[in-house]
């Protein structure tokens, strides 16, 4: 049986690499004639736009056509081999159609892995590269530095939250800091306030304040002239620039949503975005539960005709999917159940064909 699963394997992965190499040279293709009026307007060379399209590579196929390319290669081997009367070959020797899936279906898991680690790996540094490139190369803007700034205000580590009137990050000075310190249950704990603060050997000395404590119904004042505090953040995490969500992987933006949400802000449109990350690599796998159903009636239904359907059921998922992330950003559904709810509708259509092809 294994060289039965190695032939499948082989057919399944030169079809899905022949679809993926294809479906990436037309995306490309099309987004070029779509932006060449604004790289002949900036004069962007061409060695500049090869690499801008090649930093988005990672994004193309972790975001977009990675479950396409998987529906199609197959719908290619299958469908090949069901043209060509092996696949009844396969099922008269006693191979029930499951068991011919099953390379398949190892196939979409592994791929389904790979695209998870694409785009906690490639995708965000290939993404940062990518706009930063086109801030600088493109736009002609000039390059972001890391400057003073007034009235930070910053959530941090160990349950803390900073106001900070001037911070000069490069010279690692503050003027007027005040640093409140909660309890697990979100009760204030301590309050620092020092006039300035100074970053030395990896410490913060806090010099001219005092330090707050708060207990039942009272609260002590301890002043000080200098203090030296435990505090994890350097000078460059209090200004750091803000990165954009395809520019982190699912962790980062998971740690970057929590302090968020500690300082407030409305976070639903990027919670959506965090479980997306986690339910879009699996389309691989569901896809082939739903094609390979629809590959197997080739030689019944012509070659063209079933694969337009398999096209129109992934196109009809990737609608469903676009909709329901769109009613998780406005939060008429939860940010989790936006992201599972058309995996799970279509992980039911998969089992239906598959039931189906069984009778």
């Amino acid at each position: 049986m294994k060289i039965v699963d190695r032939y499948i394997l082989k057919e399944f992965i030169r079809g899905f690499l022949f679809s993926l190499v294809g479906l990436l040279a037309i995306y490309i293709i099309v987004d070029v004639f779509e932006q060449i009026s604004k790289f002949v307007d900036k004069e962007v060379s061409i060695l500049v736009i090869i690499q801008y399209y090649f930093y988005q590579i990672p994004w193309i196929i972790g975001t977009t056509i990675s479950p396409i390319a998987c529906l199609l290669g197959c719908f290619i081997s299958i469908g090949n081999l069901s043209r060509q009367f092996e696949l009844a070959a396969l099922k008269f020797s006693g191979l029930s159609s499951y068991r011919i899936l099953l390379p398949l279906f190892v196939a979409g898991f592994v791929l389904s892995g790979l695209t998870f680690v694409i785009n906690e790996t490639l995708m965000p540094k290939a993404n940062q590269k990518r706009l930063l490139l086109e801030r600088e190369k493109i736009n002609k803007l000039p390059k972001r530095a890391v400057k003073p700034s007034k009235n930070v205000y910053y959530s941090g580590e160990d349950n803390r939250f900073y106001r900070i009137k001037f911070i000069d990050p490069k010279k690692g000075i503050i003027n007027g800091l005040t640093i409140y310190e909660f309890f697990p249950n979100h009760t204030l704990k301590r309050r620092f306030d020092a006039k300035k603060a100074i970053w030395k050997n990896g410490k913060w000395e806090l010099f001219d304040g005092a330090e707050r404590i708060f207990k039942a119904h009272l609260f002590e004042d301890i002043y000080f002239n200098s203090l030296v505090l435990n505090i994890k953040e350097s000078p460059l995490d209090f200004v750091k620039l803000r990165k954009e969500s395809l520019s982190m992987g699912f962790f980062e933006l998971r740690q970057h949503i929590k302090k968020l949400q500690k300082s407030g802000e409305d976070v639903t449109k990027k919670l959506v975005d965090l479980w997306t990350r986690v339910s879009f690599p699996f389309m691989n796998l569901i896809v082939i539960l739903i094609g390979f159903p629809l590959a197997t009636k080739v030689r019944n239904t012509g070659f063209i005709i079933g694969f337009a359907a398999a096209l129109l059921v992934s196109f009809i998922y990737w609608g469903l999917m676009q909709l329901a992330r769109a009613f998780g950003h406005t939060g008429s559904l939860s940010p989790m159940l936006a992201s599972i709810l058309p995996n799970s509708f279509f992980i039911i259509i998969g089992i239906f064909l598959l039931w189906k092809l069984r009778k």
